[in-house]
């Protein structure tokens, strides 16, 4: 085990280097056209959480874009445990990029045949969302600048090109909103510029299926397969429109980082009371009851 560093370090390549250092190559692909693949990973007692949902979507992406990885799950999370340890973390935010490595030619689209992977880890103490997103909602728009392609097989790989992303962001925080929901190329509900959405009408909920563009988000799955099924609810994949999402009694959003963040209006407009609803405040309840199960596995009480 590499011993704890004094200063922020990062692991590239099999090896622990100090933040800041010009450690990847400048004809790197990830660099020059962003070809490759991440994931943003919560941990809690020093251990990841839903590691093998990650690891599943990590090698799934590198299968549609074919990157062949030449890591195995136990090597990677290993990597990720040694980057841990060498910063003295134990609740941290974990990002693992993975690029297709260097092009000696620097120039063309086709890549190199025999080009080694690049795997470059950072962790940093983990920072909360706001406490009052929790309690009053999130305020989210529709991005009117941006649409999600739902027809490309980028759409459901965590691809390390996120300008479309970067672009409903802006234009979110230029109307001061904290998110922006982006429709597909069909009009339909796809997902948020860093989480999954999901609705509640009635006590039914619905999320938006992968093929109209939705990622497949780590916490959407533990909702429908796990949360959801536990307090007896169903969740539907299926389309949504603008209209249907607007006229829901609850909205909310999740992600890995989030876990379940409650929405309280869009474009301006307060959904139903304007606070996060039954529905919402049942599923964190049993997320933070999941949570708290986890964090008891992790430190192994």
């Amino acid at each position: 085990m590499d011993a704890i560093s004094e200063k922020p370090v990062c692991y590239v390549n099999g090896q622990l280097v100090p933040e800041g250092t010009g450690a990847v190559s400048a004809l790197d692909r990830g660099l020059l056209l962003g070809d490759g693949l991440f994931e943003t990973m919560r941990v809690l007692g020093g251990g990841i959480l839903q590691w093998q949902r990650h690891w599943e979507r990590l090698h799934s992406g590198a299968q549609t874009i074919r990157l062949a990885l030449p890591w195995t799950a136990d090597e990677l999370h290993q990597a990720v445990g040694q980057t841990l340890h060498a910063n003295n973390l134990c609740e941290a935010t974990v990002r693992l990029t993975v690029t297709r490595g260097f092009s000696p030619a620097a120039r063309g689209l086709l890549p190199p045949a025999d080009a080694p992977p690049t795997l470059l880890i950072r962790a940093t103490p983990f920072a909360p969302y706001p406490d009052h997103l929790y309690r009053d909602g999130m305020r989210v728009i529709i991005s009117r600048k941006v649409r999600r392609n739902e027809q490309s097989p980028l759409s459901r790989v965590k691809s390390l090109n996120y300008l479309d992303n970067i672009l409903a962001r802006q234009e979110a925080a230029e109307k001061s909103a904290d998110e922006a929901l982006m429709l597909n190329t069909r009009d339909s509900m796809a997902c948020a510029t860093a989480a999954n959405v999901f609705c509640a009408h009635a006590g039914r909920l619905r999320t938006p299926p992968v093929a109209d563009g939705a990622l497949p988000g780590t916490i959407r799955a533990l909702v429908r397969e796990d949360l959801a099924p536990s307090l007896g609810r169903v969740v539907d994949e299926t389309q949504l429109d603008e209209s249907a999402l607007l006229n829901s009694d609850e909205v909310f959003l999740t992600n890995a980082l989030m876990g379940i963040m409650p929405v309280c209006a869009i474009d301006g407009r307060p959904l139903s009371t304007g606070a996060p609803g039954p529905v919402t405040r049942g599923l964190r309840a049993a997320y933070e009851r999941w949570f708290v199960q986890q964090k008891t596995k992790k430190e192994g009480r």
